[in-house]
């Protein structure tokens, strides 16, 4: 009981401290926003053709920086694959924007863009692929194959994982389960990962 009280007020705590960054985050955002449009007058006042391309460059940059901190806000509040998986493309493509000096920068950049786009079609479509690399499984998922194919030994008290957890719930006397409730059961440790419409749709099993 004292260890999933720790847990709790560790996740609470953790959950304030990235509500307030993202609540920062979000002040940094709206405000470059001014610039943004400052440099869409400059672009549309200015005469020399070269000029127009480096306000244009800088324009690009300063649009992909606030994109690169709305998508970070995505990721600290969704924690999904794909939102961390877009915040890295939009990094790279800043990157390749603002640093690249020629074509071994841009080959690179390119590369790791396909690399990502991979990614995203063919890992993050296979749950049971991404099953085995984080522990993180559908909360529709039976209980009786967790147990057979994942080999472990979930109690048989419901059929799904989601049922499990809700049982689990209740009987640890938690009211309200939500994204990042942890709950401390037998050998494993349960942590909510993503809630869509009141509904737990994925849930990350560790071994306590």
């Amino acid at each position: 009981m004292k260890h999933t009280k720790a847990n709790e007020l560790i996740d609470k705590s953790a959950t304030a401290i990235e509500i307030v960054i993202c609540l920062i985050v979000i002040l940094g955002v709206c405000s470059g926003i001014p610039k943004l449009i400052g440099y869409i007058i400059e672009i549309l006042r200015v005469e020399h053709l070269q000029n127009s391309y480096l306000l244009m460059n800088e324009f690009l940059k300063h649009a992909l920086l606030l994109i690169v901190g709305i998508e970070l806000i995505a990721m600290i509040i969704t924690r999904s694959h794909e939102s961390i998986l877009t915040l890295i493309l939009f990094v790279i493509a800043r990157k390749m924007l603002v640093y690249s000096q020629g074509l071994t920068d841009i080959l690179i950049g390119t590369v790791s863009v396909a690399i990502i786009f991979a990614v995203m079609k063919f890992i993050l479509s296979d749950k049971t692929l991404i099953a085995k690399l984080d522990n993180t499984f559908d909360a529709s998922m039976s209980i009786e194959k967790l147990n057979k194919e994942y080999k472990l030994n979930l109690p048989t008290m419901t059929h799904t994982l989601g049922g499990l957890i809700y049982e689990l719930a209740d009987k640890e006397k938690i009211k309200e389960v939500h994204e990042n409730t942890t709950i401390v059961y037998g050998p494993y440790v349960y942590r909510i990962l993503s809630v869509d419409d009141g509904v737990i749709t994925r849930i990350r099993i560790e071994e306590n």
